[in-house]
């Protein structure tokens, strides 16, 4: 299986060359999103044998392919089955305290659309969306045990579903003659309740299928909270470096972005906002998008942002 089979790296040498301070001379970089590989190879090549990639995946498919294929670089590499959202703790527990550079692309991998279950509505397989097989909650467990409420929450904030309420009744109603088991199942509920042409149905069913994943997977918690790491743990002059898909990640990185540049933190007091130290600076004034190429290559690339920051 060729790497661009399995994953390809959306806006990669771009999201390289921002990673990479030339002025630190000893790198650690983390890819948090090992995918099939592509950033990886890429640092290693960049960096030439001069330091280390902490290559981190939750997929053990991914791990297991992109070991193999990069086990020929001149590069050392720490292959972690992980959660990005928990890299503290990973850091730890590979004893090293610093690093210089975080990229993350946070869109699905070719293979996981494509092979794993669950993550397509164009296959019949079973209703799981893990990523991260270590976790317990599944797709289906959320639709067939979780209130009306919950799953109005879920497809109002995740999927940003307007009237989320009529396909949340009809998923309730659904479920009490037949629990849900497969992605099937749940397509036939948009299939029975709304009649829509395909280009809007493939849409609507893309907005479910986004939240439902993003509850089973905590990916925008999972964000944040390796934006809160990044402070702690790039050094000085280090970078970070995210690639997003939609709205909801986009904005995160953004706003933390922001906040974390800005001087001044917003304050109700009379005397105006007060001053602080800023723990980074903006690099990408405006996000990166791919070129018109690339999106031709690669449809799924279309709805990529990128933005990078670099610790001060």
């Amino acid at each position: 299986m060729q790497s661009e089979t399995f994953h390809i790296p959306v806006l990669s040498h771009e999201a390289i060359e921002l990673l990479i301070n030339e002025d630190i001379k000893e790198h650690i970089l983390v890819d948090g999103t090992l995918g099939g590989g592509g950033y990886t190879k890429l640092i290693c090549e960049k960096l030439n044998g001069y330091g280390t990639v902490i290559s981190i995946d939750k997929d053990l498919n991914a791990l297991e392919y992109s070991e193999n294929m990069l086990k020929d670089l001149n590069c050392n590499i720490e292959f972690i089955n992980g959660n990005f959202g928990e890299l503290g703790s990973i850091l730890k527990e590979t004893g090293i305290e610093k690093v210089t550079g975080i990229v993350l692309d946070l869109g699905l991998s070719s293979y996981q659309l494509e092979a794993e279950d669950g993550f397509s509505f164009m296959k019949d397989t079973d209703l799981d969306m893990r990523a991260f097989k270590k976790e317990d909650l599944k797709a289906s467990e959320v639709l067939n045990s979780y209130t009306k409420e919950e799953l109005m929450d879920i497809f109002e904030k995740y999927g940003e579903i307007g009237n989320a309420e009529r396909l949340v009744k009809a998923i309730l109603l659904k479920r009490r003659n037949k629990k849900f088991r497969t992605t099937f199942d749940l397509n036939e509920v948009v299939n029975s309740e709304y009649s829509l042409n395909k280009k809007n149905q493939i849409d609507f069913l893309a907005k479910i299928y986004q939240a439902l994943r993003i509850k089973v997977n905590n990916e925008l918690k999972n964000l944040e909270n390796v934006l809160m790491d990044s402070v702690e743990f790039v050094i000085k002059g280090g970078r970070i470096v995210i690639i997003s898909y939609h709205s909801l990640e986009d904005r995160i990185v953004k706003n933390f972005f922001r906040d974390s540049a800005s001087k001044h933190i917003k304050s109700d007091s009379p005397y105006g906002d007060e001053e602080k130290i800023p723990e980074l600076k903006i690099i990408t004034k405006k996000a990166l998008v791919p070129s018109h190429t690339e999106i031709k290559t690669n449809s799924r690339s279309r709805s990529a942002k990128l933005r990078a920051a670099e610790i001060i």
